[in-house]
């Protein structure tokens, strides 16, 4: 058999082989639930069951429609509208305490009566009835001629009889607290009045100190630690003399300076050291302020206040009352020119 006749037989062979193979492949997808569809020579596979239903429609090709059970129904959409907002309430007023009163200012009685609102059953609290009560301003005691701040010790001693004689009670610096606060003292006098020195000179130890003990007059006195043991000021020995014959000794600046010239932290440091000194060299509260020639700021007042000085004297013509700021106490002016008449006169004016 020559070569041609052998590659024609092995191609019939291989061609009845395929054949068979075929046959056996279409019986075996018969057999597994396929089947031939059409004359279509490649197969189309179609599942032959399925969870969905087929929905047959004359305008288009086989459309699978899924449908699905839920376990539980849908939530609600429905929507409920959130409530209107609230106007925000407005804030109270400010108040109307400041430094020049420590009173508060009523309301009217128009305010309080706003159309629909309820009004309270409880009266505001009253005014406290008015404590009123002279402080002298004195300086210097000697013979000075012209000089108003100076007040020689005839006129001192004239004054200070006067008021021994009409019933005035000088009393303590505590004790003139207690009465301004309307506490209650051990005896309260009947016309009390409160002898106040300023600046520590030396005539206040040598010729104040012995006419006030004649009578057995307390007094305060205001020192600029700064300027003790200078030449015509006292020393800390003759403070302390003084504090021994009943004289209250508090602070007047460091060096009677002129505060509302100075910056904040040099007016600290003239009030506080001040204060520091005196305390520690006589072993007393000093929280009475002086100001030096009369002179304050707001940043003096806030000193006072944020260090916890409870007054402050004024050079302001009047009486001190329980009214008053307590940083601008009242008090009335010496003159050592005027006679024993302009004296009364003064004292009568502020009764």
């Amino acid at each position: 058999m020559n070569y041609q006749r052998k590659r024609i037989l092995f191609y019939s062979v291989l061609a009845g082989l395929i054949t068979i193979l075929l046959l056996l492949v279409s019986i075996s997808l018969d057999s597994s639930g396929y089947q031939l569809e059409g004359s279509s020579p490649t197969p189309a596979l179609i599942p032959h069951q399925v969870d969905a239903q087929i929905v047959e429609t004359p305008s288009q090709a086989p459309v699978e429609d899924y449908t699905f059970v839920l376990d539980k129904p849908a939530p609600s959409l429905e929507i409920t509208p959130e409530p209107p907002l609230q106007e925000e309430p407005k804030l109270p007023a400010a108040s109307t305490v400041t430094m020049d009163t420590y009173v508060p200012v009523p309301a009217s009685p128009s305010a309080l009566a706003v159309k629909g609102a309820v009004q309270s059953s409880t009266r505001p609290t009253p005014l406290p009835s008015k404590i009123s009560i002279p402080v002298l301003n004195y300086h210097s005691v000697t013979i000075d001629p012209g000089n108003v701040v100076v007040i020689s010790p005839a006129k001192l001693e004239e004054q200070l009889m006067y008021l021994h004689d009409h019933g005035y009670t000088p009393v303590s610096l505590t004790t003139f607290i207690s009465l301004i606060e309307g506490k209650d003292v051990e005896v309260a006098p009947e016309k009390p009045i409160l002898l106040t020195f300023d600046d520590g000179y030396i005539d206040n130890y040598e010729q104040a100190m012995p006419l006030l003990s004649k009578y057995s007059f307390p007094a305060t006195l205001f020192i600029s630690p700064g300027m003790s043991d200078q030449e015509g000021y006292l020393s800390w020995e003759q403070i302390k003399k003084l504090q021994e014959a009943g004289w209250d000794i508090q602070p007047h600046g460091m060096t009677h300076p002129h505060l509302p010239q100075l910056s904040a932290d040099q007016q600290a440091f003239e009030i506080l050291e001040a204060r520091k000194q005196i305390e520690e060299k006589l072993g007393t509260t000093a929280d009475v302020y002086c100001y030096p020639y009369g002179e304050y700021n707001k940043t003096t007042l806030k000193l006072l206040k944020d260090h916890g000085f409870r007054y402050a004297f004024t050079i302001e013509q009047g009486n001190a009352t329980n009214q008053q700021s307590p940083y601008l106490l009242k008090r009335l002016f010496i003159n050592g020119e005027e006679g024993l008449k302009s004296f009364i006169r003064k004292l009568s004016a502020h009764d």
